[in-house]
């Protein structure tokens, strides 16, 4: 409990500091709109695929890829829950078009590799960080495909044209090729698209900091609006998971790592895709900056449950 406690704690420092180097650069003018919109754009197309494609470098055994598989159908088949949920929480609040977008994505997605990895490798160690590795596939698998459609509906792409547009998938399935094969890049090459990976999680709190500075800070930590959709990511989702998981998979190790993985805050991503796609943004940050300072109470408390 302690050590859940510490390694949450400290992640959570490292993303505040992120949010606020992000906050004051936009009060200073020194970042603006046609900034945040590219720095979106370079996380989307290449820090983001970067951080999918080193998730998948792991060695190949066969137990782990039925393993894995199971987890990235199950992830998958929550996150799907947590959007229907969010929609549904949305209608029944009333909330705005634009915000109900922001609700059914952020219920549904969280953030499951900065703020996941941690706190699964101090919980778990690494036998459970494989199992993250996969729930990160299923993340980009869903939220590049239906979740950008959340927040993006131009049209409907084929399945060529879905992994074109959202490089995230291609580094999804590129990078699982990898994992079957046992093949790996060069060490120099791979040391550079680790390096562009590592860019993902403090440049996404970078870009929500900026996002969030469109308004007085106060207005949203008190924003209560913000509390039905974070109670339910937070509370509601992790819980149904364990509920339905503690009958259906036999493996002690693989429930906890996923029931805390649906513990998690509400994904940057939604800040991040509402930002590119001209959404609510400012909901969509308020969603991920409430939900992150909560957790620190809640993950604990569902850990305690595992």
């Amino acid at each position: 409990m302690t050590d859940l406690f510490m390694v949450f704690t400290n992640n959570l420092v490292a993303l505040i500091l992120c949010i606020v180097i992000g906050y004051i650069f936009r009060r200073k003018q020194m970042i603006n709109d046609t900034h945040t919109a590219g720095i979106a754009t370079l996380l989307v197309n290449v820090a983001m695929p970067a951080s999918v494609f080193m998730s998948l470098m792991r060695p190949f055994s066969s137990e782990l890829l039925l393993e894995s598989l199971a987890v990235f159908f199950v992830t998958g088949a929550v996150y799907a829950l947590g959007a229907v949920l969010g929609f549904l929480a949305a209608k029944v609040f009333k909330v705005e078009q634009g915000a109900r977008r922001c609700w059914a994505f952020g219920v549904g997605f969280g953030n499951v590799g900065f703020m996941g990895l941690p706190i699964i490798g101090a919980v778990f160690g690494p036998e459970g960080l494989f199992y993250v590795a996969m729930a990160l596939a299923a993340f980009n698998l869903h939220s590049f495909t239906w979740g950008v459609w959340i927040f993006d509906k131009s049209g409907v792409l084929g399945p060529l044209q879905v992994i074109l547009k959202n490089p995230a998938l291609g580094a999804t399935i590129v990078g699982f090729g990898f994992f079957l094969t046992g093949i790996r890049l060069p060490a120099a090459l791979e040391g550079g698209v680790s390096l562009i990976a590592g860019m993902t999680s403090p440049i996404s709190m970078i870009l929500i900091g900026a996002i969030l500075a469109k308004q007085r800070l106060k207005d949203t930590i008190m924003d209560y609006k913000t509390l039905p959709p974070v109670a339910i990511k937070l509370l509601v989702m992790p819980l149904l998971t364990l509920l339905a998981l503690r009958w259906l998979v036999p493996n002690p190790l693989m429930v906890g790592v996923i029931v805390t993985l649906m513990a998690m805050p509400t994904a940057a991503a939604t800040a991040i895709f509402a930002e590119q796609f001209n959404g609510d943004s400012v909901t969509a940050a308020k969603l991920v900056v409430v939900g992150t300072l909560l957790c620190v109470i809640t993950v604990p408390l569902i850990s305690l449950l595992l």
